[in-house]
C-alpha cells in the first residue's frame, strides 16, 4: 500500500509533541512549540500523520509562508519523521497533501544519511538537492549513556584540561530563567563574531513555548557572566540552540566548564544524546571557527543528506527558484 499523508486530527494536533517524541526520531524543529515560535514571524503550520493501511509510520510538520498573489512556500524542518527507507515516499505523500494549496515548492531536510541508493530514489521521484541551507547538514552528537568518567576520557586532552582548569578557577555554572543575563552575554558574542541576533521578544516566546523543556545555563567568574547556553530537550535528546563565550576571563576557560556541566545537566534529566547543533561545511563557513572547539568534547559527527526540494505546483515552481528560496532561508532560520 502507498504511504499517505493525512491531516492530523484535533486530538493529534493537541498531543503533537508527545506524538513526535513517540516516533523514536524526535526533533525539536518538528514540535508544536517550534511552530508556535515561528508563527510570530509569519509562518503557519500544517501537520500530517503518515500512514500505510491505517498503520502510523511517521509524522511531518510543515511550515508555510505566504507570498504575494496567494502563493505559498513550504518547509518541513528536519522532517518528515519516518524511517530512512520511507523518506522518498513520505516526501511524495506530503507533496500530494499540499497540492490543494497554491504552494510552489516543498523544502525538507530530514535526518537521514546520504548514500547513492537514496540519491537515486530521490531523483527518480523528482526530488532534487536544494541550494538552500536553513539547518546545518553536519552536527556533533555526544552519547550521554556513558558515565561521566567515560565522557571525560573521550574528550581531547586539552579540552579535558581546560574543564578542570575552570573548576580550579572557581567558575560557577547555574541555571536561570533570567533572559536579560543570557542576552547580555549573547550580545557580546554577536558583536565580536558579527552575526545578527533575534530580538528579546523572540527568545521570550521560545522560553514560553517550550516551558520546562527549555534551559538557560550560565557560567560566571565572580559576579561577571562569561558564558551562556540555551538548550531544549525532547524525548532522549537535547539540543544546543544558542550560546557562546563573552570573551571575558579567558584564563579561567568558563565556556569549557559550561558545556561540560550542560551535558551533565541534560543527562540527569534523561537525555541520552547531546546535539551541539552544527559543524562547518567548509573553511568559509561561519561555523568553522567553533568546530574545533566542539570536536574537543568527543562525540560522533553525523552527516545528513542535506536540503531537498520538490515542486508542489509545477506552474508556480519557477517563482520559488527565482527568489523565494532565499527569502525562505532568511525567514525560517
Amino acid at each position: 500500500m502507498t504511504l499517505r499523508a493525512r491531516p492530523a486530527t484535533e486530538a493529534e494536533t493537541r498531543d503533537w509533541d508527545a506524538l513526535v517524541a513517540a516516533t523514536g526520531r524526535a526533533h525539536v524543529l518538528q514540535t508544536r512549540a517550534w511552530a508556535e515560535l515561528k508563527a510570530a514571524t509569519g509562518w503557519g503550520a500544517r501537520r500530517f500523520v503518515l500512514d500505510r493501511s491505517e498503520a502510523v509510520r511517521g509524522l511531518a510538520q510543515v511550515l508555510l509562508r505566504r507570498l504575494p498573489l496567494g502563493i505559498s512556500v513550504a518547509y518541513a524542518p528536519r522532517g518528515p519523521l519516518v524511517a530512512p527507507g520511507e523518506v522518498v515516499e513520505a516526501i511524495t505523500a506530503v507533496r500530494a497533501a499540499l497540492a490543494a494549496e497554491r504552494c510552489a515548492s516543498l523544502l525538507v531536510d530530514p535526518e537521514v544519511e546520504d548514500d547513492a541508493a537514496l540519491r537515486a530514489a530521490l531523483a527518480a521521484a523528482g526530488i532534487r538537492r536544494s541550494p538552500v541551507f536553513v539547518q546545518p547538514r553536519r552536527t556533533l552528537l555526544v552519547d550521554l549513556t556513558r558515565e561521566p568518567d567515560e565522557l571525560l576520557a573521550a574528550m581531547r586532552k586539552k579540552t579535558r584540561q581546560y574543564v578542570h582548569k575552570a573548576e580550579r578557577a572557581a567558575v560557577v555554572t547555574e541555571e536561570t530563567r533570567d533572559l536579560d543575563r543570557f542576552l547580555a552575554v549573547l550580545r557580546a558574542v554577536a558583536a565580536r563574531d558579527r552575526f545578527a541576533l533575534h530580538s528579546r521578544g523572540y527568545f521570550a516566546r521560545l522560553l514560553e513555548a517550550f516551558g520546562e523543556r527549555a534551559h538557560l545555563l550560565m557560567a560566571r567568574v565572580g559576579a561577571e557572566d562569561a558564558g551562556a547556553l540555551l538548550l531544549v530537550r525532547l524525548a532522549d535528546r537535547a539540543w544546543e540552540l544558542y550560546g557562546g563565550w563573552s570573551g571575558a576571563h579567558a584564563e579561567a576557560r568558563p565556556f569549557y566548564l559550561l558545556k561540560w556541566r550542560a551535558m551533565q545537566r541534560m543527562r540527569a534529566l534523561g537525555a541520552r544524546r547531546y546535539d551541539m547543533w552544527g559543524l562547518a561545511e567548509g573553511a568559509d563557513d561561519p561555523l568553522a571557527g567553533v568546530e574545533n572547539f566542539k570536536l574537543g568534547f568527543g562525540g560522533e559527527v553525523a552527516t545528513w543528506i542535506g536540503p531537498l526540494e520538490v515542486p508542489v505546483r509545477a506552474a508556480l515552481y519557477p517563482l520559488w527558484r527565482l527568489g523565494a528560496r532565499r527569502r525562505l532561508a532568511r525567514g525560517a532560520a
